[in-house]
């Protein structure tokens, strides 16, 4: 098909071939290569040495029926056997029944609602749906690897005593790592359980495509990234009443610490320091705690100047889809 065979498959398609044959969807992209590299180690030489006849050796099953134990924890997809696909593309979900008689259910449910914490009293409740996409899920795996060989490498560091303001800024990575304490798992990496809030219109894509830095409201007060919050009560005010939030695990290496003198009160968001702007040199993600300048109606949350422990809420840029992985969704009515 469109003139590709198995050597050229296994030589020459890259992600720009991809492209050339229709497939322009990073996530689709990124799982066909993954799988064109495991083909790649199955058929090596090596490979064939060992194994002549491409079965599957003791070896590989023993891999493969580790996999669950070598990646264990808070992430992994709860009631997997129940999920079930048609919903959305390329995701298979489960929907909770927030007063049925499944015991197993009703306990996620109620940990779902100690997450959640109190909501404004104008959001209710619909329904909330557990979700999977696979792909995403081993796209997150793989880049956990990554970040835990990353985390101990001196480029990796925080430079804190090259900002201003360092022993502020180390009180907001401390306050991130009580936040990673929060989610329980066996990797050495470290994981945050992150809420995202959308309009109900665009969920599907969501799921299915990934999130993008679309930069549908500004350019990104703390940088050109997707953004999370580790309060419900803060992400429904991005979702609306109507609308939704979506639950996610979020992969940590370097968060670069925001603080008031990144954006000072007197001035236009658009000269904040990172306003616009990808990840600041080799920091991951940035962390920026923040309240409310004014009137809370408004949508205008700063790192406040009094420090860290007068922020109400906070928010997660994130750069590289890799590291987010969606798990539970919130309907509101």
């Amino acid at each position: 098909m469109h003139g590709i065979n198995g050597r050229c498959l296994l030589t020459v398609l890259d992600e720009n071939t991809l492209e050339d044959i229709g497939i322009t969807s990073t996530l689709q992209k990124r799982t066909i290569m993954m799988a064109i590299n495991d083909i790649k180690h199955i058929t090596s030489p090596s490979s064939l040495t060992t194994n002549p006849f491409n079965v599957l050796s003791k070896t590989t099953v023993d891999k493969t029926t580790s996999f669950s134990s070598q990646f264990n924890g808070d992430f992994n997809v709860p009631l997997a056997k129940e999920l079930v696909a048609g919903k959305y593309p390329n995701v298979t979900s489960c929907q909770l029944v927030l007063d049925g008689c499944n015991q197993a259910r009703l306990n996620l449910v109620d940990r779902i609602r100690v997450w959640l914490g109190s909501l404004p009293s104008s959001y209710k409740i619909d329904q909330i749906e557990v979700i999977s996409n696979s792909a995403r899920y081993r796209m997150f795996t793989g880049q956990m690897e990554v970040v835990e060989n990353r985390q101990d490498q001196p480029a990796f560091q925080p430079r804190l005593s090259e900002e201003s303001s360092p022993k502020e800024r180390l009180n907001v990575l401390e306050r991130l790592d009580s936040l990673c304490n929060q989610v329980a798992h066996n990797r050495k990496a470290r994981i945050v359980r992150m809420w995202h809030g959308c309009k109900r219109e665009i969920l599907s894509n969501l799921l299915s495509d990934g999130f993008a830095t679309l930069g549908t409201l500004d350019a990104g007060w703390y940088g050109k990234a997707m953004y999370f919050t580790s309060s419900a009560k803060y992400a429904a005010r991005y979702s609306g009443e109507c609308g939704c939030l979506i639950l996610c695990y979020v992969l940590i290496l370097n968060p670069f610490p925001v603080v008031a003198s990144d954006a000072p009160l007197n001035v236009a968001p658009e000269e904040f320091r990172f306003y616009g702007k990808g990840n600041y040199r080799n920091y991951q993600c940035h962390y920026i705690p923040v309240s409310p300048v004014g009137n809370q109606r408004l949508m205008n949350y700063r790192p406040p100047p009094a420090g860290i422990d007068h922020a109400m809420f906070d928010e997660l840029a994130i750069f590289q889809e890799a590291n987010i992985l969606p798990q539970i969704v919130v309907h509101f009515k």
